[in-house]
């Protein structure tokens, strides 16, 4: 039952990420941090010691994106992490850890599309292949900040569709 309770909030938080994300383009923290709290809360209350480390080690996780974003050039929006981190209180870091893989399949996917739509991914692509032949032949270093300014890809719906199939595989498969 309890799976059930968390996938069904996992479900209900994502859906109104996507929702503020596609709407103004963020993902608010009145949406997160009572997430995050709920997660921490629900766990703790349903399994005792063993479930607060469940989420606070998704919250680790979370937060272990945060700095890795942080070091490689904002990777990932604040309100994407903060989502993640929502998703890994409620469900735990294995869970979170299988999330990503999910989500990562499906941002690109969707990036493909948006980029197809927007007509924009043949010029991208044109531009990774320059800027990859110019570091490894003549050593110039990669610029990725040219690539900016294209179409944006409200990733909460690749983090919602990548937890929602997460949730099909580890807890319905």
């Amino acid at each position: 039952m309890l799976p059930i309770i968390v996938a069904s909030i996992t479900v209900l938080i994502s859906g109104a990420a996507v929702y503020t994300d596609v709407r103004w383009g963020k993902i608010l923290n009145v949406l997160t941090l009572p997430a995050m709290l709920t997660g921490v809360l629900v766990n703790t209350t349903f399994r005792g010691g063993d479930g607060l480390l469940l989420s606070l080690g998704g919250l680790g996780l979370g937060f272990g994106l945060f700095i890795v974003s942080a070091l490689f050039g904002r990777i990932l929006g604040g309100g994407d992490i903060k989502l993640l981190m929502a998703v890994g209180a409620l469900q735990g870091a294995y869970f979170l850890a299988w999330a990503l893989f999910y989500t990562a399949l499906v941002g690109a996917a969707l990036a493909i599309v948006v980029g197809l739509y927007r007509g924009v991914l043949g010029q991208r692509l044109r531009f990774l292949v320059a800027s990859v032949y110019l570091r490894l032949a003549h050593g110039v270093p990669m610029e990725m900040h040219e690539a900016k300014g294209g179409p944006r890809l409200p990733y909460a719906i690749a983090i919602a569709l990548g937890s929602i199939v997460a949730i099909c595989v580890l807890h319905l498969g």
